[in-house]
């Protein structure tokens, strides 16, 4: 292909030329006690595996390379044929995985197309491109036109409708747009920030994706995006913090003796043998965790416990073909993890991960 060779060093490029947002420095990394270096050690040996061995174009559809990078970010990797490229990269400039390409066009916008391989709910891929940190003039390539992730974000905002399934657009949204920032959607709905967290606080958990812990991880991370911005917590945010806080709680209760969580999600505390599903619920509620509760609790001993048991599970089973959309989940988990409490760099994950583990 004839744009593939600059994919090879997409995510340096991108570094480079500002297409992520302002990370972390050396002065927010904190001083770690030596168990906290053993976890960091133990947790960086893991992802370092995983990030070693890339996707493959040719076999993944767009949304397991979506999962991928929520993981790593624009430093996810991805192999066609014989060259390593950037999987978002790839994806933002719509060349083919597993013979698909995730975007199309509607009313002139690029638009993720909805579909068994490719964006399983509105919003999924600006969600990915958020928690990325991509920068909003990054180019997206379409049937021939040029636009970049500004389009996307329009296109997401007319797509809003009430009583769907809004958790991605909140992520992606809260993230990209100014505070107090209105719109209409493409049948002359009125939203706002506040409305996508009154319409999401509106429906339930239980009955949503993933055991309702991708509608948690979308109102977190409204709530998160006003925190960063210094701004006052109050109308919905507030709402939105309050009921996180009691939701946080709530899940620890659920939390098995051997640190992993419910495989019935958010109803009950259970404990299924099969450890895929261990993998899947354990995975997607520690992300949500990791990144929701306030940093003085990610050391409370039942958040360390379940780090350690999805850390182990990931490890021991790193010879098993783990499910690419639960195996990316519990990845996150645990960069999220490591950049919260232990002084990982947000937005360059794989700056730590040059381990000699990651060959083994």
């Amino acid at each position: 292909m004839r744009h593939s060779a600059i994919f090879v060093s997409c995510s340096l490029a991108m570094l480079a030329a500002g297409f992520l947002f302002p990370a972390a420095t050396s002065a927010d990394t904190p001083s770690l006690t030596e168990p906290q270096q053993q976890l960091k050690s133990s947790l960086l040996r893991t992802l370092a595996y995983y990030h070693a061995r890339p996707v493959d174009a040719a076999r993944e559809a767009p949304w397991s390379v979506m999962h991928r990078a929520l993981a790593f970010g624009v430093d996810t990797s991805l192999v066609n044929g014989q060259r390593q490229v950037n999987a978002i990269g790839w994806l933002c400039w719509n060349q083919p995985t597993a013979g698909q390409r995730l975007l199309g066009l509607e009313q002139g916008l690029p638009a993720p197309l909805i579909g068994v391989g490719l964006e399983g709910h509105e919003g999924q891929f600006l969600s990915v491109l958020a928690q990325s940190r991509v920068r909003p003039d990054y180019e997206l390539h379409v049937a021939g036109g040029n636009y970049t992730v500004a389009d996307l974000v329009t296109h997401e905002q007319r797509a809003c409708r009430s009583g769907s399934e809004l958790t991605f657009q909140l992520i992606g949204l809260s993230h990209y747009l100014p505070h107090g920032t209105r719109w209409r959607d493409s049948q002359g709905g009125a939203w706002d920030i506040p409305r996508l967290i009154r319409e999401e606080l509106g429906q339930p958990i239980h009955s949503a994706a993933c055991g309702g812990s991708h509608r948690l991880m979308g109102l977190s991370y409204a709530v998160r995006k006003c925190e960063r911005r210094e701004l006052e917590i109050e109308g919905e945010w507030a709402r939105a913090a309050k009921y996180l806080r009691e939701y946080g709680q709530y899940t620890l209760g659920l939390q098995n003796s051997d640190g992993s969580f419910s495989t019935s999600w958010f109803a009950g505390r259970a404990q299924a043998p099969s450890l895929a599903r261990r993998l899947e619920t354990s995975g997607h509620m520690l992300e949500w965790l990791a990144f929701s509760l306030p940093r003085s609790e990610l050391n409370d001993p039942r958040v360390l416990r379940a780090v350690s048991y999805l850390n182990d599970l990931l490890w021991n089973g790193r010879q098993q073909r783990w499910g690419a959309g639960p195996l990316g989940h519990a990845l996150h988990a645990l960069v999220i993890y490591d950049q919260r409490a232990l002084g990982g760099l947000p937005g360059q994950p794989a700056a730590e991960l040059d381990l000699p583990a990651a060959g083994q």
